[in-house]
């Protein structure tokens, strides 16, 4: 036994010191340890340590490697290259003879560190992939070893040198890949887990590389281990493998993809091993959900495999005790507060996952990137056949996903309500109280994500949610309340009037009764959206309501905020119903509630304060006035803060003896990291919402703030998040009308396509215009929908105020936008490639695009015939969403827009009457889809109406593709009745055009026998105004059907009627006449 040098001897004592409990010792023995590490003589005296396994112990020796590690970047460079021979030529002898796995790994991580080093430090490519060619002689020599033990050393290095392999080592892939799959094949447990994780952690480092295609054939062996790992319950492998299974998903490769099915079946059976921790079962969802995220058309291509992952998901809810319903509520701690102790709702591990919970999310996610003609038939035939069954969990899981799926497949579900409906009732009534409970969550994601459609159940809805709000389960209660907040956010008055007095009533009874603030929450969200949804019918509750609302906003016990906020957003919802008359006594209190919220620390207070400044502005205007000095500063400071500061980074997990980094003495302040302030993302964005309310609501007043408002939104508008950009373009639009209330009386008259003449703009507009304009036209180009939506409503909103000279200094860009948008070739629409080799027809509809095709038609209405010379570029671009392979939302989306600009255009169409306009209207009528059929018989009619005589010709084909529309039956709901209105529009229009190329006499029974209009009582000047005519004019074929005539007028005029005043009083006066 060789003695320990004096350096060593006391390196050793400093090292053990290192492996007390006692951190004053530890500590101690760091700031000992700091001037002698930064010696090159450390380096021998550490490896002495780490060589002396019989005088030292197996932890000192363990940290000498650990240190020796963290100071060796350091040293190495000032060594001579014998100095670095001898020592690299040492770690070699130790890793061969070391016996202590401790030890061994410690050194392994150490040879790495040193191969890193040598690598970075050569000076070029080929120098880096030559040096210490002894390493991989030794690894190749290691992996063809008889011992196992040296086998598996050999992918310990390799794992362990990952990033150098993968910079330096790419000529040596083919030899290593062979390596690899030796390993995986070995005979030894121990040496196909580490090669594994070796062959795990090179794949995800090179998953975006072309590289990953030299290791794509061993997906297939690694599996195999992990499947072998996972049915002896080897947690550790199977998690690795998910890892990197998580990692190849977003690999573009081709040679990955075709894996894929593969992949997910070794996930979904992980997802269903109940002997698995919840969390390594929760990562193997999340395989299955990104291979959805990235990979959606391959997914949605292989039927077997989908509807293998939806049964393993129904399967799993059936199975689970937690509520089903959960998810809704996750978020919420005063929900986990008040039914901790229910059976089922305290299901989650330790980080808070469950069965039921990992199944919904991973549903969400298939019916959110999936394309619907794949994903939504499979789901819902599932849930059809279990809502059938006989068992209450089948019924559950059945209910539950429904509702799950309600907002990703929202499009095809709107389109079959009447078929999902009925069985969403009968579960409503159901005896098991989990079903119900389901029934209610799955009507409130119906609710949210099925408008306005789902409104034509409100007689079977509203009856059956009053009834679930007296069920004797608290948790169907409280879902119920859910229900109603969703529902009746859009409902008209008429919907909510024959239940309102009960259904208040109830509601503040339930209020009143319930000690659960969960319970509380929603009935006060409830209440909310029922006053909203009653408008001034809800002024008689009023009183009531505020009186309870009041003592809630009283609250200032930390846990009650949350409800005390909801109260504050009840009343701004009350507000918003009743009006500025109604509300004004109620205007200060609610005030001073808000302001007294920002006082207290609690950025949801605060949220809920700025919603409801935001609201009150938007109801009491000018009244709101006066608080104006108070509250703009304090928003300007609030969206003006960063959400983003330097703190002191923690160690990593894991990692040790930090204090003795190379970089500490030189930065004794520590590693400071940037942490994101989520919270304050949410208050700034609620304090934008509110200064642009404020803005586009307090009219003149406003105008003082505009520069320090403008400041700060501008600045905000090149935020890293999405969510302030939004926001942001939603505001800036709103900052123009504080200068056309104050320069121009609110209102702005300006000549469609009029730019030659002078502008009706003042300075201050016109500054503020193009100011605006400039940073919205710039957000068009965002990487993000949403933001380049917002910035094409608010482009269209302030064009439409102020006219052509508003769109003048931006003109080219913003047309140029438009189109990129139009053709997919915007910064938004580049998603990256994730190996899907398939075209755009599998592509769902975009709802941001619906605000891009609503900018081209406020250009027509602006710009005139100035926009005529744009056509032959846009048209091509909107008619490929009219495409039969698009979804229906994209057909219609696109006929809509043909529609505006031929109302806008006139016969500035002429040239594309034939080629698009015409084709686009007659296949749109034949169209499955009533909202295309809507929208075609639109665009119809407008054409004929700006074209004139010059289509008269295909009157008749036009007229009996129309047709089929007045049969339609109405009693299916809105959409369906839109269609006859918009075909009786259709009809009049031609008429007015060209009476005599219109058969009077066959024509106007069928007509009139369609009206008065049920739903588009925009098109109710034209209906009336062509009758109108006809009856001036005393036309035989009209005054032939004079009964109708008068029965269709006497009912357009009777108080139940939704025409307006002006057109009844017309109405009136053409029955006198006819009488």
């Amino acid at each position: 036994m060789t003695a320990l040098s004096a350096d060593a001897t006391q390196m050793a004592s400093y090292l053990a010191a290192l492996t007390q409990p006692d951190t004053n010792v530890i500590r101690q023995a760091e700031l000992a340890l700091k001037p002698i590490l930064k010696n090159p003589e450390c380096v021998p005296a550490m490896i002495e340590v780490i060589k002396a396994g019989t005088s030292q112990d197996e932890g000192t020796r363990h940290v000498a490697a650990i240190v020796l590690r963290k100071r060796i970047n350091g040293h190495l460079a000032k060594f001579d290259e014998p100095t670095k021979a001898a020592l690299k030529a040492e770690l070699l002898t130790v890793l061969q003879s070391e016996s202590s796995r401790p030890v061994r790994n410690g050194v392994v991580a150490l040879v790495a560190a040193v191969c890193k080093a040598e690598a970075e430090g050569a000076a070029d490519e080929a120098q880096a992939a030559a040096g210490w060619p002894e390493l991989f002689q030794f690894i190749a020599a290691a992996a063809g070893d008889a011992h196992p033990e040296a086998r598996e050393l050999s992918f310990l290095l390799l794992g362990e040198m990952t990033e150098t392999v993968g910079i330096h080592l790419k000529p040596q892939f083919g030899t290593l890949a062979g390596l690899f799959g030796a390993g995986l094949g070995d005979g030894d447990a121990k040496v196909q887990n580490s090669a594994v994780k070796a062959l795990g952690l090179l794949m995800s480092y090179l998953a975006d590389e072309a590289e990953i295609d030299t290791f794509a054939p061993l997906v297939q062996p690694v599996l195999t281990v992990a499947e072998a790992c996972r049915a002896r319950s080897d947690e550790e492998v199977v998690s690795t493998t998910l890892d990197v299974l998580y990692d190849l998903s977003f690999s573009p490769s081709q040679s990955i993809s075709a894996h894929m099915a593969t992949i997910v079946r070794y996930a979904q059976i992980c997802m269903s091993d109940s002997n698995l921790e919840m969390s390594v079962r929760d990562s193997a969802a999340l395989v299955v959900a990104t291979m959805a995220e990235s990979k959606p058309k391959h997914l949605g291509r292989d039927p077997a495999l989908l509807t293998g992952i939806v049964e393993t998901i129904f399967n799993l809810i059936e199975t689970s005790d937690g509520s089903a319903a959960g998810a809704l509520f996750e978020s919420n701690p005063a929900w986990k507060e008040d039914f901790d102790d229910q059976d089922g709702y305290n299901a989650a591990d330790d980080n808070g996952i469950t069965e039921t919970g990992m199944a919904q999310g991973t549903l969400d996610m298939l019916a959110c990137e999936i394309p619907k003609k794949y994903i939504f038939e499979p789901v819902v035939s599932r849930c059809m056949a279990r809502l059938a069954s006989a068992d209450p969990n089948q019924r559950k899981a059945g209910i539950a996903c429904l509702g799950v799926i309600a907002e990703g497949c929202a499009e095809p579900l709107r389109e079959n309500l009447a078929q999902v409906m009925p069985h969403v009732f009968k579960t409503a009534g159901d005896s098991d109280a989990r079903v119900r409970e389901c029934a209610c969550f799955a009507l409130g994601q119906i609710s949210e994500h099925c408008q306005p459609e789902v409104l034509a159940y409100s007689s079977q809805i509203l009856p059956i949610v009053f009834a679930l709000l007296d069920d004797a389960n608290i948790a169907v209660q409280a879902t119920s309340c859910y229900v109603l907040e969703m529902f009746c956010e859009r409902l008209e008055p008429e919907g909510v009037r024959p239940l309102l007095d009960p259904l208040v009533r109830k509601l503040a009874s339930m209020l009143e009764a319930t000690s659960k603030r969960s319970v509380q929450e929603m009935t006060v969200a409830a209440l909310a959206a029922t006053a909203v949804a009653a408008e001034e019918e809800f002024a008689p509750y009023v009183v009531g309501v505020a009186s309870l609302m009041s003592k809630l906003m009283e609250l200032r016990e930390e846990k009650t905020f949350s409800l005390r906020g909801r109260a504050l957003e009840c009343m701004g919802h009350i507000a918003i119903a009743v009006g500025k008359e109604h509300f004004r006594p109620y205007f200060g209190p609610t005030m001073q509630c808000a302001c007294e919220g920002l006082t207290m620390d609690s950025t949801d207070l605060h949220e809920f304060a700025y919603a409801a400044f935001a609201n009150l502005a938007k109801v009491m205007g000018d009244e709101f006035a006066p608080v104006l000095a108070e509250l703009v500063p304090h928003l300007v400071t609030v969206i003006g803060q960063e959400e983003g500061q330097f703190e002191h980074a923690e160690e990593e997990k894991g990692g040790q003896f930090n204090a003795l980094d190379d970089s500490d003495e030189e930065d004794e302040g520590g590693n400071l990291v940037m942490h994101i302030r989520t919270a304050l993302l949410e208050t700034k964005k609620g304090a934008i919402t509110a200064v642009g309310e404020m803005a586009a609501h307090t009219g003149a007043a406003f105008v003082p703030f505009m520069g320090e408002v403008m400041t700060v939104l501008l600045k905000a508008a090149d935020n890293w998040h999405p969510l302030i950009k939004t926001e942001v373009a939603d505001a800036l639009a709103s900052m123009v009308v504080p200068c056309v209330a104050a320069d121009h009386g609110g209102e702005i008259k300006w000549e469609k396509g009029d730019i030659s003449g002078a502008s009706p703009l003042s300075a201050n507009t016109t500054q503020a215009v193009e100011v605006i304009m400039k940073a919205l036209v710039t957000m068009m180009k965002d990487d993000t929908k949403d933001v380049v939506g917002k910035a094409c409503e608010g482009i269209q909103s302030i064009i439409e105020l102020c006219g052509p000279h508003s769109l003048a200094s931006v003109a080219n860009d913003c047309l140029e936008n438009t189109y990129a948008l139009l053709a997919k070739e915007a910064p938004c629409q580049q998603i990256e490639d994730y190996g899907e080799e398939f075209g755009d027809e599998d592509d769902d509809h975009d709802s941001f695009m619906t605000s891009v095709c609503d900018l081209v038609g406020s250009f027509g209405r602006v710009m005139g015939q100035h926009f005529v010379q744009y056509l032959p570029k846009f048209l091509p671009a909107i008619c490929a969403y009219a495409k039969t392979s698009r979804p229906p939302s994209d057909r219609s989306m696109a006929v809509g827009c043909l529609g505006e600009l031929a109302q806008e255009l006139g016969s500035g169409i002429s040239e594309h009457w034939s080629t698009v306009f015409y084709p686009a209207a007659i296949a749109g009528l034949a169209d499955a889809d009533d909202s295309v059929k809507r929208n075609a018989a639109f665009c119809m009619g407008v054409s004929c109406e700006g074209l004139g005589e010059s289509v008269t010709s295909q009157y008749p084909a036009m007229l009996q593709a129309l047709s089929p529309l007045f049969s339609m039956d109405i009693s299916e709901g809105d959409t369906a009745a839109a269609c006859v209105d918009n075909a009786s529009a259709a009809v009049a229009r031609m008429i007015v055009a060209s009476p005599t190329h219109v058969p009077m006499a066959q024509v106007l029974p069928v007509m009139l026998k369609a009206l008065p209009l049920k739903n588009d009582m925009t098109e109710n000047e034209t209906v009336y105004g062509c009758l109108f005519g006809l009856l001036q004019q005393n036309n035989v074929d009209l005054m032939a059907n004079k009964p109708e005539l008068q029965r269709v007028f006497a009912q357009a005029a009777s108080e139940e009627s939704k025409a307006d005043d002006e057109l009844k009083e017309k109405l009136k006066l053409a029955l006198q006449s006819l009488n």
